[in-house]
C-alpha cells in the first residue's frame, strides 16, 4: 500500500512538474512570436520609409550619362579630270587633283541627361562637343542639325533634349506625346556601324539629322503585329529668322521679314516612321517623309537665288533587319543581316529649280549589310555594308555618317567594312573601319540647290580607328 501511494505521489508531482513546463515553455513561446510580430511591423514600416526615401531620390535627381569617343582618322578625296564646279563651270582649279589629310585627330563628347519623376513621364537630354585635337573655341556658324555630327570646335552644343508621356495604358491602343530636339541620327541600320546595340527612332536611310519637333505615338503591338506602331513627326528644320533679320533686334524682334534678295522661308517636315513587325528577331520598318520649302534655285530673276525655298520633297524607305540566320549554327545564330530600299522625290514650284530642275525628279538608294561574330572576341563582330544611290537620291542625312560626307546619300556606290571591338564589357571599346566612296555624280553635300550632273570628286576614302568610353 505504502509503495502504491509512494508511486501514485511521484506520478502526481511529475505530472504536475511537466505540466508546469509545459506552461512555461508555451508562455515563452507565445512572447517569442509576439515579440517576432512586433520586428515584422517594425520592419515592414522600415522598408516603407526606405523605400519612400529611394523613390523621392530617385525622382529628385537627374541620372547622367557619358559617351566619350577618341578617334584617328586618314582621309583621302580624288577629284575627276572633268570636275565641274557648282556653277556648272569646269574646275580647274581641282581637277584630276587628289587631296588627303594622313592623321586627323578628333574627340567627341556626348554628356546625356534622363530623368523620370513618375512612371510613364521621362525626361532624356544630350549635351555634345565634337572637335578635332589643336581646335579652338572659335564662332563657326554651321547648321544646328548638323553642328554635333562633324568636328568643329569646342563648343557645347544642344543635340538632344525631349520629354515623352506615355498614357493609355488600359487602352487598346496606349499613346505616348513628346515635345523637343529628336533623337533622330544613328537610326534604325545606321546603329551597326556606329558602335551602337540599339538604334534611335528614325530610319537612317532617309533621316539623319538633329530635329525639333513634336510626336504622337500609337502603340498597336496587341491589336495588330507584335512591335508594330505609327509614329507622326512634325518639326522645323530651318527657320530664316536670325539676328540680323530682327530676331533680337529692331522694332520687330523675332519677326522674319520678307527679304527678296534671299527668298528664305521656313523648313517645316512630316515624318510617319512606322514598325510594321518586330518578335525581336525579324524587324520591318518603313517610314515616309514630306519637307515643305525644300531648298533650291529661284530662277525668275535676272540673277539665280539658291537656298530658296523652293518646293516639296518626298521620301519613303522600306528597312529589314533578321538577327539569328540559323539557330543550329552557333555563328549563324549571332550573325545580323540586313536591307533596306528608299526613294526621294523632288517637287519644286513654278520658277525654281530643285537639284537642277524645274520638273519632278526621283532618286532610288539601296542599302544591306551584314555582321557575323569575329570569332577572337567575346561579343566582338565584323560587318560589312554596301550602299547605292541614283542621281537624284536625296535624303534628309546632312548630319554626316563619315567626316568625309554621308555615304548614305551617295550619289554611286560606297563600300564599307568594319570591326566593333569589346576591350572592357560595355563600358569600353573600340573599332576600325573603312570606307570607299565612288562617285558617279555630284557629291551630296548642299540640299536641293546643285545640279548632280556636275561631278566633282571622283572618290573618297576614310580610314578610321576609335577608342570609346561609356558609362
Amino acid at each position: 500500500m505504502m509503495k502504491n501511494l509512494t508511486l501514485l505521489s511521484s506520478l502526481a508531482l511529475f505530472s504536475t512538474s511537466a505540466f508546469s513546463a509545459d506552461t512555461d515553455m508555451q508562455a515563452q513561446i507565445d512572447a517569442l512570436n509576439a515579440k517576432i510580430e512586433k520586428m515584422e511591423k517594425i520592419n515592414a514600416y522600415q522598408n516603407k520609409q526606405i523605400s519612400k526615401v529611394n523613390q523621392q531620390s530617385a525622382n529628385d535627381n537627374i541620372k547622367w550619362e557619358i559617351d566619350y569617343r577618341a578617334a584617328y582618322e586618314n582621309l583621302n578625296y580624288k577629284y575627276r579630270d572633268d570636275a565641274k564646279t557648282a556653277s556648272g563651270a569646269d574646275d580647274t582649279a581641282n581637277a584630276g587633283k587628289t587631296y588627303s589629310n594622313p592623321a586627323l585627330l578628333t574627340s567627341r563628347l556626348w554628356l546625356g541627361m534622363a530623368a523620370s519623376p513618375f512612371e510613364g513621364l521621362t525626361f532624356h537630354g544630350q549635351l555634345a562637343v565634337y572637335g578635332y585635337w589643336g581646335s579652338e573655341n572659335t564662332a563657326n556658324e554651321d547648321k544646328s542639325w548638323r553642328g554635333s555630327s562633324r568636328p568643329h570646335d569646342l563648343t557645347v552644343r544642344f543635340r538632344e533634349g525631349n520629354f515623352v508621356y506615355k498614357f493609355g495604358n488600359d487602352w487598346a491602343v496606349p499613346m505616348a506625346f513628346s515635345v523637343g530636339r529628336r533623337p533622330a541620327s544613328m537610326g534604325f541600320l545606321a546603329n551597326h556601324r556606329s558602335g551602337d546595340a540599339k538604334p534611335n527612332s528614325p530610319l537612317a536611310h532617309i533621316t539623319n539629322m538633329e530635329v525639333d519637333a513634336a510626336m504622337v505615338m500609337f502603340d498597336f503591338a496587341d491589336t495588330l503585329l507584335p512591335g508594330s506602331y505609327l509614329k507622326v513627326v512634325y518639326g522645323r528644320a530651318h527657320d530664316p529668322v536670325s539676328m540680323d533679320a530682327g530676331s533680337a533686334k529692331g522694332t520687330t524682334p523675332y519677326i522674319d521679314p520678307e527679304d527678296v534678295a534671299t527668298d528664305d522661308a521656313a523648313v517645316d517636315f512630316l515624318v510617319l516612321p512606322i514598325s510594321i513587325y518586330n518578335n525581336g528577331q525579324s524587324n520591318l520598318m518603313a517610314q515616309y517623309a514630306m519637307i515643305l520649302n525644300s531648298k533650291g534655285t529661284n530662277i525668275e530673276g535676272a540673277t539665280p537665288i539658291k537656298k530658296a525655298g523652293a518646293g516639296t520633297t518626298h521620301m519613303g524607305a522600306l528597312s529589314y533587319q533578321l538577327d539569328g540566320l540559323n539557330e543550329d549554327i552557333d555563328f549563324l545564330d549571332s550573325s545580323t543581316l540586313f536591307a533596306s530600299i528608299a526613294a526621294t522625290k523632288t517637287d519644286p514650284d513654278s520658277g525654281y529649280e530643285m537639284l537642277g530642275s524645274t520638273k519632278s525628279e526621283t532618286g532610288y538608294s539601296f542599302w544591306a549589310g551584314f555582321l557575323f561574330p569575329d570569332m577572337m572576341t567575346d561579343g566582338g563582330r565584323f560587318g560589312l555594308e554596301y550602299n547605292w544611290g541614283s542621281k537624284y537620291w536625296t535624303p534628309m542625312t546632312w548630319a554626316e555618317d563619315t567626316v568625309i560626307g554621308s555615304k548614305i546619300a551617295t550619289r554611286g556606290s560606297a563600300y564599307e567594312g568594319y570591326w566593333n571591338i569589346p576591350i572592357e564589357g560595355k563600358n569600353l571599346s573600340a573599332q576600325l573601319r573603312y570606307t570607299y566612296i565612288d562617285y558617279n555624280y555630284r557629291a551630296n553635300t548642299t540640299c536641293y540647290w546643285d545640279d548632280p550632273a556636275d561631278k566633282n570628286l571622283d572618290s573618297a576614302q576614310d580610314l578610321r580607328l576609335y577608342v570609346r568610353y561609356q558609362y
